[in-house]
């Protein structure tokens, strides 16, 4: 039986199999400040990815910065 998502674990689920996370991380060199985070959650509620778990999102994006990181210190 197949579960039925909340809104934010849908909207979470949809983000992560998005290209949004690592371009942000890219186009900030895997790096960046509250108002930024700020700035990129005000751009996922443009998206209509709202509601979600922001908390989850950070996770997201610290994984994403990660495997930037290691692919950038490869080369």
């Amino acid at each position: 039986m197949k579960k039925i998502l909340s809104p934010e674990e849908a909207n979470l689920k949809k983000l992560a199999k998005s290209p949004i996370p690592m371009n942000f991380v890219k186009k900030n060199n895997g790096q960046w400040d509250h108002a930024k985070w700020l700035a990129f959650l005000d751009y996922l509620k443009e998206k209509k990815y709202f509601p979600i778990d922001t908390d989850q999102v950070g996770l997201i994006l610290e994984s994403k910065k990660a495997k930037f990181w290691e692919e950038k210190n490869k080369n």
